[in-house]
């Protein structure tokens, strides 16, 4: 499982600190949840020092999956023809809770 936090935590600050470096600020903060300040910081740090910070035990960044926008998540068709039932064992794997569950 580290292995695995460590590869999400590498990718979403590399991503941050590409859109940084290429003058987009405001999609890095938009789009990855960063504030101004996050912004600052990742824009002066060298990719050892990303991958230092990526090799914490926990995620460096916050999923965002909002309990209103489940409904529409599970009605729409994003991943083909995939049954209602599959995609809330998905979502679930995600937040952690059983499907049906507050």
């Amino acid at each position: 499982m580290d292995n695995n936090i460590y590869n999400l935590n590498l990718d979403y600050l590399i991503l941050a600190h590409e859109l940084i470096q290429s003058g987009r600020n405001q999609q890095a903060m938009v789009s990855l949840g960063l504030t101004p300040e996050a912004v600052n910081i990742l824009s002066t740090m060298p990719v050892d020092q990303l991958k230092a910070l990526a090799r914490s035990d926990v995620l460096s960044f916050a999923p965002r999956f909002p309990v209103n926008s489940w409904p529409t998540f599970l009605r729409n068709d994003p991943v083909g023809n995939e049954v209602i039932e599959q995609r809330a064992r998905r979502l679930r794997m995600f937040v952690g809770k059983p499907v049906g569950k507050p």
